[in-house]
């Protein structure tokens, strides 16, 4: 077979391929939620200054036109190229670049299988226990990697950026092209949970327990009454009042319907 052409890394040598996800069998139990994995990504060598000092991370998506060619989706780190891939690179099978409504999830994550446990696993060590500060484990445990913990992964900021009079860049998370919610709609058990009468619920403001305005995010968010319940802001929302009250300035999509 042939690789996709004309991906984009770093000119400094900072990225590479990240073979893991692509042509692999992710293995889960039950077997319903084993998968074959085709996604292509790049890896970023991590130095000292990214558990010290602030980094900016960017990603530029541009949804492909209507017959699904062209777009693209490139990575930045301090402004810096990382990882691009263009349209024209996913031909080869016969795919394109996504223009379907997306969430942006920040997070992090621990894996069990970069990193550690070493390979080979080191003679006299059985590589099962991997617990910061048991003698037993330290065995199984890179040098210094502890020194690591404890650790915070802090966001400063999230900015969202589209161009004006761009019909490519749309709100909303079921737009006339792409009808999210008819979709769901015809298949709506796919996304509810047992006991669950819609896949998307209302969301809800305030009403948290609590013991402090602290437990509210704090008085500039929501305040914690004589109840024990969270009082949110108008600016917040969520039980404990912990996210942003955001809104559009009109309606994009209709309410699903209720589902006995």
């Amino acid at each position: 077979g042939h690789w996709y052409p004309d991906l984009e890394y770093s000119s400094q040598n900072k990225s590479d391929l990240n073979p893991f996800f692509y042509g692999v069998t992710l293995v889960h139990k039950p077997n319903s939620y084993t998968y074959q994995s085709d996604a292509l990504s790049a890896n970023l060598q991590l130095k000292a200054t990214h558990y010290s000092k602030q980094h900016v991370y960017r990603v530029e998506w541009e949804p492909p036109a209507e017959d699904g060619t062209g777009g693209y989706i490139k990575w930045f780190t301090d402004g810096e190229l990382i990882y691009g891939i263009h349209g024209k690179s996913l031909d080869i099978m016969k795919t394109e670049i996504p223009s379907e409504p997306m969430y942006l999830l920040m997070n992090t994550a621990v894996s069990s299988h970069w990193g550690f446990p070493p390979q080979p696993c080191p003679e006299g060590c059985s590589c099962k226990c991997f617990e910061c500060g048991n003698p037993e484990c330290a065995c199984a445990i890179p040098s210094g990697y502890c020194d690591n913990f404890p650790a915070s992964f802090e966001i400063d900021y999230v900015r969202v950026y589209q161009a004006i009079n761009e019909s490519k860049h749309i709100l909303g998370c079921s737009p006339e092209a792409r009808p999210t919610a008819t979709f769901i709609e015809g298949h709506a058990k796919r996304y509810m949970t047992e006991g669950q009468r819609r896949p998307l619920e209302p969301v809800v403001t305030g009403g948290g327990s609590c013991s402090s305005h602290k437990d509210c995010g704090g008085i500039e968010r929501g305040v914690c009454s004589a109840s024990g319940l969270c009082e949110c802001s108008e600016y917040s929302a969520g039980p404990l009042c912990l996210a942003h009250a955001a809104f559009y300035d009109f309606d994009t999509s209709k309410q699903p319907k209720i589902f006995s």
